[in-house]
C-alpha cells in the first residue's frame, strides 16, 4: 500500500475509504470478500454513436455510387471502429465484479457517501473510464446523485471508489441495483453490467440552523439547577446550616459552629436537579390532511431542537404521541441518534393517535411545536413554536429547504 493510501486510510479512521474520482494504488488480494455477480448485461447506442452510424451509411452510399477507393477505405475503417468499440469494452466488463458497502444513516440535505469495491478478474483486458451509478426506483430517497468513477483498473487489480448522494426526503429507503458502465474507447457504444445489491438506509430529518436561545440554560450552570432540600444532597455546594435531626450522618456536623451555637448543627448541601427539556410535537389529523409539508417541517424543527440540546448537554425528551413517539429525557449521542432514528421511521400514511401532554414536572421545560400560536392544554411552563413562522426559530428563514416550504411560502 502506498504512502498516499495509508494517509487516506488513517484520515478516514483506518477504514480504507477513498474520495470519489481518486485513482488509488491497487489493493492487495484479500480473502473472504464476497463480490456481487451481474444479473444482466446491457448495451445501447449513444447519441454520438448514432451520428457516427449515420455518417458511415452516407459514406457507404457514396462509395457504392462513385466507386471511389478512398471512400471504400474510409467505410472499412468506420466499420472496424464500430467492431473495436463493441468488442473491446465488452471483454473488459466480462470479468469485473463489484461489492457495495453498507450505507450508514444520513441526514436529509447532507452529502452521503456510497462506497464500492471493484475487482477485475481478467488476465488480459483492463477496464478504462468506467462509471458506477445507482439505478433509481420507487424506494430511492431522491436527490442529487454523483456517480463514482474508475479511471483505470488493470488485470487482477481492485480499487475502492466512492460516489455521493444528497437525499431530499427523510424516511426508510433502499438501494437495490447498481450499474457499472463504460463507453471506452470511442464513446459510440455504452456497455453496462447490472448488479443486485440490497442496501437499506435511513435518512434522518433536516438539521436546520435554529436560534440558539431556543434551548435555555439555567443560571450559567450548564445542565443543572439547584434548589434547597430537607434531605442531605450529594452535591458539594454549600447551602446553609440547620439544626441536627436524628439520622443525619455525623460527618455532616459542623463542630465549630455547634460549639458557638451550643447545639448541634449540620451543613446542608444543595441537591443537583437536572434541567430537562421536552420537545412536544402537537400534530392533529386536520393538520396532516390539509398540509403534509407542515408536518415534515415540524419533524425537522423537532429534530433540530434535539441536536441543539445534545450540543448543550441538556437532557431532552421526545414527545409525539400522535405519531407513536414517547421517549424520556436523556443525554448523549446515543440518545440523540435514537430520537433521530425514531423521527426517520415516522410513516405519515398511518393513522394518528390521540395527542396528550408530556409527563413533565414543575422544573421541566416544554417546547410545543404546532401550527396554532395558542398554548395547548398542558403544563404551565410550555413554550409554543409555530412551525409556519420560520422567522421565529430559524437564524435565516430563507435557508429553509424547498421541500419544507408550502406553495405559498416558496420564494418568488
Amino acid at each position: 500500500m502506498s504512502v498516499l493510501t495509508r494517509q487516506l486510510s488513517k484520515r478516514d479512521g483506518g477504514a480504507g475509504v477513498f474520495p470519489p474520482g481518486l485513482d488509488t494504488t491497487p489493493i492487495a488480494s484479500q480473502p473472504g470478500i464476497r463480490y456481487a455477480k451481474p444479473i444482466r448485461r446491457e448495451s445501447r447506442l449513444t447519441f454520438g454513436g448514432a451520428i457516427y452510424i449515420t455518417v458511415t451509411v452516407f459514406i457507404a452510399i457514396g462509395a457504392i455510387n462513385s466507386q471511389n477507393n478512398l471512400l471504400f477505405w474510409l467505410f472499412g475503417v468506420a466499420i472496424a471502429t464500430l467492431i473495436v468499440s463493441g468488442v473491446f469494452s465488452g471483454n473488459a466488463l466480462m470479468k469485473v465484479r463489484l461489492e457495495a458497502q453498507a450505507v450508514p444513516d444520513g441526514f436529509a440535505g447532507e452529502e452521503l457517501r456510497l462506497h464500492y469495491l471493484v475487482s477485475n478478474r481478467s488476465k488480459f483486458f483492463p477496464l478504462f473510464a468506467a462509471v458506477i451509478s445507482e439505478i433509481l426506483n420507487e424506494k430511492h430517497p431522491g436527490g442529487e446523485f454523483n456517480p463514482a468513477g474508475v479511471l483505470h483498473l488493470g488485470p487482477g487489480q481492485r480499487y475502492r471508489v466512492a460516489g455521493s448522494l444528497m437525499p431530499k426526503y427523510r424516511g426508510r429507503y433502499a438501494l437495490n441495483q447498481i450499474r457499472l458502465s463504460t463507453r471506452f474507447p470511442f464513446g459510440l457504444l455504452q456497455k453496462s453490467l447490472i448488479f443486485e445489491s440490497h442496501r437499506p438506509l435511513m435518512i434522518l430529518p433536516y438539521k436546520l440552523e435554529i436560534k440558539p436561545e431556543l434551548v435555555r440554560v439555567q443560571r450559567g450552570c450548564g445542565d443543572e439547577i439547584r434548589k434547597r432540600t430537607q434531605a442531605s444532597g450529594l452535591s458539594t455546594e454549600f447551602w446553609g446550616l440547620r439544626e441536627y435531626t436524628p439520622g443525619d450522618p455525623k460527618r455532616s456536623i459542623a463542630w465549630k459552629q455547634s460549639a458557638r451555637h451550643q447545639r448541634l448543627v449540620v451543613i446542608e448541601h444543595a441537591q443537583p436537579i437536572a434541567t430537562r427539556l421536552w420537545v412536544w410535537l402537537s400534530i392533529s389529523p386536520q393538520m396532516l390532511a390539509s398540509d403534509p409539508i407542515a408536518v415534515e417541517r415540524s419533524i425537522a424543527l423537532g429534530a433540530s431542537l434535539l441536536v441543539r440540546s445534545s450540543m448543550r448537554s441538556v437532557p431532552v425528551g421526545l414527545w409525539a404521541p400522535a405519531l407513536g413517539l414517547r421517549i424520556k429525557p436523556g443525554v448523549g449521542r446515543a440518545h440523540m441518534m435514537r430520537c433521530q432514528r425514531a423521527f426517520g421511521m415516522i410513516d405519515l400514511k398511518s393513522d394518528l393517535a390521540h395527542d396528550i401532554a408530556p409527563p413533565s414536572t414543575n422544573t421541566d421545560e416544554v417546547l410545543a411545536v404546532q401550527s396554532d400560536p395558542h398554548p395547548p392544554v398542558g403544563p404551565r411552563t410550555v413554550r409554543v413554536l409555530c412551525e409556519n413562522t420560520p422567522a421565529q426559530w430559524m437564524i435565516d428563514p430563507d435557508a429553509l429547504p424547498s421541500v419544507l416550504r408550502s406553495n405559498a411560502e416558496a420564494p418568488k
